[in-house]
């Protein structure tokens, strides 16, 4: 098979442009899409509009951007703004780009526009980031999307190259603090993407041509563009909670050298040597991954005793057994463990990533779970993280402190798994558990994990409602809306803020908008609390009951029932049929709401 076959099916398609960046690969799979544009609706979980506006011509990176978002399961509609027309746009309130309400904005420069050497770098710095934070503002005011920013690359001829690294009036060193500038003043507010270390990383005499600069003001080489698109698509990828959750890994060859029932514990390559140490940078890596909040786990076809002996026990491992979220250890087929490390942790099969350097393995995993992310490794360990650098799928976006708690979290769930089968009854685990939970109003510091959770949260989501941060912010702080978040802890980890619910009043009802809960702590009660404090907002504010709806999606069954098995009377004007919103009423006239037993209020 070549890139360029068309009988290549989609999904195969599309999991090779996440790691490939072949430039012929890339202009194939754009035409085919424009050919086949039914992939979009087959393919995409959401729908994106992006607008596009640039000080340089944009016709080629706007060509990959449509499959490079569709890899990472979205559906893009670009709209262009002619290039140099950028101020221009944002402040025509009849111009093309408010007619086209974006979601997002993707704005891109080039170090041309700044005036390197012309000025002192102070006022070259200065200039630039009162221009393109103004940029941002004009977006958020006059268009209400979300800012998608590319960074300035470092011209790819500096004068005092010898120097350009560490001279503070270097035009490399310009660009530099000017992108560190950038970052900082941004605050939470905007997306980024690196195209420093992304001309850093394809080279930077590959990235820019100045041949296509003088004839096309075309920055980025043809060649380099693929992965300008893939890293475009990432930064959209993690702010709509696309990121994958979870990695699950082998073990043999794969997180260490050599095969474990062959070398014994003592003789996998994990650390020492040239093969060893280049699996020991590799499980480095994991180990950031980890931090960022991508949990991992391990799908091994091996003896589960010996497995577990040796990641407490092979020398040299950088990662030991409590990093691992799950580990499944026997001889089924390898989609059987995905599946069941996908059941044990709470997460759907599209938010796992596979890696495995059997060939063989990652073919049966891909035509079992086309729904997981198969990533191919090459041949030699020391290229490892390579195929896992930029992968779009694996992009955190933004760490919030929630992110770095999930791992943790997730492996809680095995210690709890233990704990109810040790219990006698549902009731008596969770009281077991000691849980302790916070219920607090929403505040602006808290519009990046509220974001998260609204974006991400799919099986226990009431209406699966998406709501962008500016449109969280409006809900903040007004009087018609009560924003609440819950916050869990039990007796093997914090898990952070895991529980959202957003009231809206009207009259004398308080409609439920959005009631979602993190897959980690699903089945704990902690619905019952959120729903307990939107009772007692809802009451205060002179409200009679409170109004619940139920939107079937492909992920929430589990929620079907909810408000009927909480006490809510299904409202009798509700119109059956799988596409119609189910609406549930509680009446706040008599008895407070029933609270949860099973969880204490956490003090502060």
């Amino acid at each position: 098979m070549t890139h360029t076959e068309p009988s290549t099916p989609w999904p195969e398609l599309l999991a090779e442009l996440r790691g490939d960046t072949s430039p012929g690969l890339w202009r194939a799979a754009a035409r085919r899409l424009r050919e086949d544009p039914a992939a979009r609706d087959t393919h995409a979980k959401r729908t994106v509009r992006l607008s596009l506006l640039a000080t340089h011509t944009t016709d080629f990176l706007a060509e990959l951007l449509p499959v490079a978002a569709l890899s990472c399961g979205i559906d893009l509609t670009l709209h262009q703004v002619p290039y140099g027309q950028v101020e221009a746009e944002l402040l025509d309130p009849a111009g093309s780009l408010r007619a086209a309400r974006p979601d997002y904005v993707l704005l891109c420069g080039t170090e041309h526009d700044l005036g390197l050497g012309t000025a002192p770098p102070d006022d070259v710095v200065g200039a630039a980031v009162d221009r393109w934070s103004g940029l941002w503002k004009r977006v958020r005011d006059n268009v209400g999307a979300r800012v998608v920013q590319c960074l300035f690359a470092a011209p790819d001829v500096d004068a005092r190259a010898s120097s350009a690294g560490y001279d503070d009036d270097t035009d490399t060193a310009v660009v530099a603090r000017l992108n560190a500038e950038l970052v900082r003043v941004s605050g939470e507010s905007v997306l980024f993407v690196d195209c420093d270390r992304l001309a850093a990383q394809a080279g930077r005499d590959v990235w820019h041509d100045p041949r296509h600069w003088h004839t096309l003001r075309q920055p980025v080489s043809p060649s380099a563009l693929p992965l300008l698109a893939r890293a475009v698509a990432g930064a959209l990828c993690a702010d709509l909670g696309l990121t994958r959750r979870c990695l699950v890994l082998d073990l043999d060859n794969t997180l260490w050298g050599g095969v474990l029932g062959e070398a014994g514990v003592l003789g996998v390559a994990a650390g020492q040597g040239a093969d060893g140490e280049a699996f020991g940078l590799f499980q480095e890596y994991l180990g950031r991954l980890r931090h960022r909040g991508i949990a991992l786990a391990i799908a091994s076809k091996n003896d589960a005793d010996l497995v577990e002996q040796a990641l407490e026990q092979a020398p040299g491992m950088r990662l030991r057994r409590d990093d691992f979220a799950a580990v499944v250890a026997d001889w089924r087929p390898k989609s059987e463990q995905v599946r069941e490390i996908a059941a044990r942790l709470g997460l759907g099969l599209d938010s796992l990533a596979f890696v495995d350097d059997n060939p063989a393995e990652r073919a049966q995993v891909r035509d079992r779970l086309p729904e997981v992310d198969v990533i191919s490794l090459p041949g030699d360990a020391a290229l490892y993280r390579r195929a896992l650098a930029g992968r779009p799928t694996l992009e955190p976006g933004r760490v919030t402190s929630d992110d770095r708690n999930r791992s943790t979290s997730y492996a809680a769930l095995g210690e709890a798994d233990r704990l109810r089968g040790a219990s006698d009854s549902l009731d008596d685990f969770l009281t077991s558990l000691r849980m302790r939970a916070q219920v607090r109003e929403m505040t602006l510091s808290d519009l990046d994990r509220a974001t998260q959770l609204l974006q991400k949260t799919n099986q226990f989501n009431l209406t699966t409602r998406r709501y962008s941060q500016q449109e969280i912010a409006t809900r903040i702080g007004h009087p018609d809306w009560t924003c609440l978040l819950l916050a869990l802890r039990d007796r093997f980890a914090h898990h952070g803020t895991v529980g959202l619910l957003l009231l809206h009043r009207s009259g004398t009802d308080a409609d439920i908008d959005s009631l979602l809960l993190s897959c980690r702590v699903i089945g704990r009660t902690a619905e019952r609390r959120l729903l307990a404090a939107a009772a007692d907002a809802a009451r205060a504010a002179g409200c009679t009951r409170l109004v619940g709806r139920y939107v079937p999606t492909a992920r929430n069954a589990l929620v079907q029932t909810l408000y009927l098995d909480l006490g809510f009377e299904r409202l009798p004007d509700t119109a059956a049929g799988p596409e119609t919103a189910a609406r549930y009423a509680y009446a706040l006239d008599g008895d407070v709401f029933p609270d949860t037993p099973h969880i204490s209020e956490e003090s502060d």
